[in-house]
């Protein structure tokens, strides 16, 4: 039988109490440690939270200042040693200028030109003229064309016929009035053309758009239904300028005229 005596038991007992006991401290201290732990993450926290609220205000504080205008702060700023002084700048805002597109003239008539009357713009060439008024006659002649060339047959016909009337020794003046009466053909006004392609014949017999002139003269006649002057005309062109492509032409049309009993 095992005997075991007190002293040894007491000697078993003494570390064991002792161990409960460090174990207990042990556990007190970590809870102390993890309160202090915690406490200083909330503070950490809180501090975070103050600086960046300090950087927002600084951020503000800084746009503010540089939307600040330039006149205060070169007015505050120190003058320079060389004595020259800073000018004061503003900003200006400008803005684009939008110019907007002339009103068309819907009351103008437009036409489309015929061939015959833009060759024939084509050959009217204005001559060099040395006169003191040149440039102005030059410049009158040239609107009447483009009238006629973009289609304004109306303005085109009253500018020619103004021009012949007031420069009549003018060496465009025929022209102006055979270009005049293309215009009223092509306005479909036979009668009128005829009128201004007679004062051709009559006042300028010996200018250079007369053959042409008689030829168109005759396809007025035909379109007011005035056979035998156009047959009259015809023939007087074949007599008065013959071999020339105008005669030729007015023998063809003659063929081509029936004969009245």
């Amino acid at each position: 039988m095992l005997c075991v005596r007190p002293s040894t038991v007491l000697t078993l007992l003494v570390p064991c109490a002792i161990g409960c006991a460090s174990d207990a401290a042990s556990k007190g201290e970590v809870r102390t440690l993890q309160a202090s732990v915690k406490q200083l993450q909330d503070e950490n926290l809180r501090l975070l939270e103050r600086v960046q609220a300090l950087e927002t205000d600084r951020a503000v504080a800084r746009a503010g200042q540089q939307q600040q205008p330039l006149g205060p702060l070169l007015a505050a700023a120190p003058s320079l040693t060389t004595g020259s002084e800073v000018p004061s700048l503003a900003v200006v805002k400008l803005k684009p200028r939008v110019d907007r597109a002339p009103p068309i003239d819907l009351r103008t008539s437009v036409q489309e030109p015929d061939e015959e009357l833009v060759a024939a713009l084509g050959r009217s060439v204005t001559p060099a003229s040395d006169a003191p008024d040149a440039t102005q006659l030059d410049g009158e002649f040239a609107q009447a064309q483009q009238a006629l060339r973009t289609g304004n047959l109306g303005g085109g016909v009253e500018r020619m016929t103004r021009f012949a009337d007031a420069h009549p020794k003018d060496p465009r003046a025929d022209d102006a009035l055979y270009l005049a009466a293309l215009g009223e053909l092509g306005q479909d006004e036979p009668g009128r053309a005829a009128k201004l392609l007679e004062s051709i014949l009559q006042r300028y017999p010996a200018g250079d758009v007369v053959q042409q002139a008689m030829l168109k003269l005759a396809e007025c006649r035909m379109r007011l239904k005035q056979t035998a002057e156009a047959r009259a005309l015809l023939a007087r062109l074949v007599t008065n300028f013959p071999g020339t492509p105008a005669a030729s032409e007015a023998e063809a049309r003659l063929a081509r005229i029936p004969r009245t009993p």
